[in-house]
């Protein structure tokens, strides 16, 4: 599966088989065989996940729900000093700060990328 960090269904993935693990009554190299991964990866994961799914990849994976089920009305914004502009072919400008997470980074451009080309309202 990879070294984490890595995305919020990846991490989200590996908490589901974590908690399968510990209800199946198996050893380690008894679940890893069974599904398919290394005990270093999955060791690497426990560890990973010991404090949970990180907040940025939770709020992340709640504005993509958002999204996908048409609930969200916008997205949050707010306007700072930013060292890191991204435009896109849809018009879209996207300034963040120098110290933004990657996985945030990540979801921003996925979302700006996939809007509609802004275009005023005809009078």
């Amino acid at each position: 599966m990879g070294r984490p960090p890595c995305g919020f269904e990846d991490y989200q993935n590996w908490q589901e088989r974590i908690e399968d693990y510990e209800a199946s009554g198996l050893s380690v190299a008894e679940f890893c065989q069974q599904e398919e991964v290394s005990k270093s990866t999955f060791y690497r994961w426990v560890n990973q996940l010991r404090d949970g799914i990180p907040q940025a990849l939770l709020e992340a994976g709640q504005v993509r729900k958002e999204i996908a089920s048409g609930e969200a009305k916008f997205l949050p914004v707010a306007i700072k000093a930013s060292p890191i502009e991204i435009e896109f072919p849809n018009g879209m400008v996207v300034r963040l700060p120098l110290d933004v997470g990657r996985p945030l980074l990540l979801e921003v451009i996925r979302v700006a990328a996939a809007l509609r080309p802004w275009r005023p309202l005809k009078s």
